[in-house]
């Protein structure tokens, strides 16, 4: 049963799209082609996912915002015409081509990049020009297509595949405002005509205009929001039947009862006015549950209605079930959609609070488990990780554009989505055009002490011992320890092969007095280490870099050779940080990290986990004063993963 998988859940019903599909069909005129908007991970819905079935019902043109939603497409082999219906950057031409993406043109500057681009490749480039008719956005305004005709004539390998613009108030058929759109569009292609342009590809109407204005279809008709079931105005209701592809779950996981006259949740904005049974929901504005919806919202229970009660908070919200007599713990919840009779539907749910439905749907479920319905049967279960992170550290391409793309479009889940962990994972190693490297059992242990014997000393700083260990391929007979006091200073590191510790100390340390190697082993080879480099930058000032080689006679049998590194070093960390944070610079394979602050005098510390993994949270111990993550062995992180220490 998924409620007993989950926390929370998005539904996605792929019948119901593929019914909608078929309403809005009907609206068409013959030869007239869709295109799916799936921007914004297909308004929450499952940009993959719903392209698939998109390709399954016959529609060969996508929508996208930007370059990283029609990368991620591609990625999951999407072979669809995708648009890039925004605007993009001259620095994302080069990727646009390369991931046979389709751009829009909204300046002339961004046409001409586009076409040097183009020149220098060899290429001839098809683009869709995109004119404002008064939507008031982006586009070319329609009284400037003389100007812009003639300047994109200019341009001889930019091929005009496609002219579009966009109403603004699609949703009111009685607004005269649509039909002096259409006309100022069709001055705009008049003009075209007249130049000798003929875009293959027209397309002006969104599909509430579908079905509002069924004459001004052209020849293809960009359909969002109504294809997802969701009406984005009440006079629609009447013109076709939808049904919501999408339904978001919670489950009961607190019953508490509360006197009369008790305040619930922040502020006490709703106070109770008897003895009152409610339910705490393990979802809040962290998921995208509206903070506008508190003291408004409500969810069904069991087949009956209960108000929010108090604020909408990040991770829980408070709900009346006192007229829900059997409710239990772990029961299920809908937030959104059909649930027995009742439906609480996005129109109704942000109506609320004056909100848009596209909104809604956008922002529901962010943690939450995607569950993908077809045929009554559940087909795919996917997760959202929409992370941001970006990962520097490596300089293959096909990598980069994984990590960034796919991260940068999931957001907050439990894992990386599929794409990453199967393309990285079990594919990139044999066939990228260079090594990448990586780390296993990762041990890194950090501990804290008062400086006892040095007064002067201890009311600035904590001692700071470390421990660490890991196995990875030797790259180097020689290798580097760094230390720097500034970050700037310790950046430059990042990207170095032959660097395989880096400490960002403080600023008012002197490096060489004031961190010291204990151990630095391969294997069991104790190494020899050396100072090489303190450079300051003045000489009064700390600002330094501490390089340290380090080097054995026996490394040079060692190199591309799995080893293990053991680096134990002593230092200084400042009283006044009240933060610790430990990263991860490569990939990296199991990791057991542990802040030890039993012997100090730090309370209460709190983790902020930044892994990128399949286990973004690893295994949390904290007791007696020392704080240990461990993941599973077998567990990957991304560059750039970590923890932030707070106290």
């Amino acid at each position: 049963m998924i409620n007993q998988q989950f926390r929370s859940w998005t539904v996605i019903t792929l019948d119901n799209f593929r019914y909608n599909i078929t309403q809005l069909k009907k609206f068409l005129k013959p030869d007239v082609e869709l295109m799916q908007i799936v921007k914004a991970d297909a308004y929450g819905h499952g940009s993959v996912e719903i392209a698939r079935e998109s390709e399954k019902l016959g529609i060969k043109w996508l929508g996208v915002a930007n370059l990283d939603e029609g990368v991620l497409l591609r990625l999951e082999q999407i072979n669809s015409r995708i648009l890039i219906l925004s605007p993009s950057f001259p620095d994302e031409i080069e990727d646009i081509i390369n991931y046979d993406l389709t751009p829009s043109i909204s300046s002339i500057k961004f046409a001409q990049e586009l076409n040097m681009f183009a020149i220098q490749n060899e290429k001839i480039i098809k683009v869709h020009i995109n004119f404002d008719t008064g939507m008031g956005r982006a586009g070319f305004l329609w009284n400037q297509v003389n100007e812009v005709v003639s300047e994109l004539k200019k341009l001889k390998n930019i091929q005009i595949e496609g002219v579009f613009s966009h109403l603004s108030m699609s949703e009111n058929k009685e607004s005269e405002f649509s039909s002096i759109q259409v006309q100022r569009f069709d001055s705009v292609l008049l003009q075209f005509k007249s130049a000798g342009i003929n875009p293959e590809i027209i397309h002006f109407e969104n599909s509430a205009a579908l079905v509002n204005f069924p004459n001004s279809q052209y020849n293809m008709v960009r359909i969002g929001l109504l294809s997802y079931g969701i009406y984005t105005d009440e006079t629609l209701h009447s013109k076709i039947k939808l049904l919501p592809v999408m339904t978001f779950k919670s489950k009961i996981v607190l019953i508490k009862e509360f006197p009369d006259e008790f305040g619930i949740s922040y502020n006490k904005t709703y106070i109770t006015h008897k003895p009152t049974r409610t339910a705490i929901l393990p979802i809040g504005y962290g998921d995208g549950y509206n903070f506008l919806l508190s003291n408004l919202g409500k969810v069904i229970i069991n087949g009956k209605m209960c108000p929010i009660l108090g604020r909408v908070t990040m991770d829980m919200i408070v709900v009346d079930i006192s007229d829900v007599e059997d409710a239990k713990i772990g029961d299920e919840v809908t937030l959104l959609g059909n649930n027995g009779n009742l439906t609480i539907s996005a129109e109704e749910l942000s109506g609320l609070y004056k909100g848009l439905s596209y909104e809604t749907v956008c922002n529901l479920g962010r943690r939450a488990q995607r569950i993908f319905i077809k045929e009554n049967k559940g087909t795919t279960i996917e997760p959202i990780s929409r992370r941001t992170f970006i990962a520097k550290d490596f300089s293959n391409t096909k990598l980069e554009k994984i990590i960034q793309t796919s991260l940068n479009q999931r957001l907050n889940s439990n894992e990386i989505g599929s794409i990453i962990y199967q393309e990285l994972l079990k594919n990139l190693f044999s066939t990228a055009d260079r090594e990448v490297g990586w780390k296993t059992d990762f041990v890194h242990l950090v501990k804290f002490l008062e400086l006892k014997n040095n007064p002067q000393l201890s009311k600035q700083f904590y001692l700071a011992k470390t421990k660490l260990s890991y196995r990875k391929k030797l790259k180097n007979e020689k290798f580097k320890i760094v230390c720097a006091n500034n970050l700037s200073n310790l950046e430059q590191y990042f990207l170095s092969e032959d660097v395989e510790y880096r400490w960002l100390l403080d600023s008012k340390i002197d490096l060489i007095h004031s961190f010291q190697i204990d151990k630095i082993m391969i294997n069991d080879n104790i190494l020899n280490y050396e100072i090489k480099k303190n450079n300051h930058t003045s000489t009064t000032s700390n600002q330094a870099n501490l390089e340290i080689e380090c080097s054995h006679p026996k490394l040079k049998y060692l190199v591309d050779k799995d080893v293990q590194f053991t680096i134990d070093t002593t230092t200084y960390y400042p009283k006044t940080k009240h933060q610790l944070t430990i990263y991860l610079s490569e990939l990296t394979k199991g990791i057991l990290v542990t802040f030890d602050f039993s012997e100090t005098d730090i309370k209460n510390v709190e983790t902020i986990s930044i892994f990128a993994g399949k286990e973004k949270y690893p295994k949390e111990i904290n007791e007696n004063g020392i704080v240990t993550l461990k993941s599973h062995q077998d567990e990957w992180f991304f560059p750039n993963s970590g923890v932030v220490f707070v106290w």
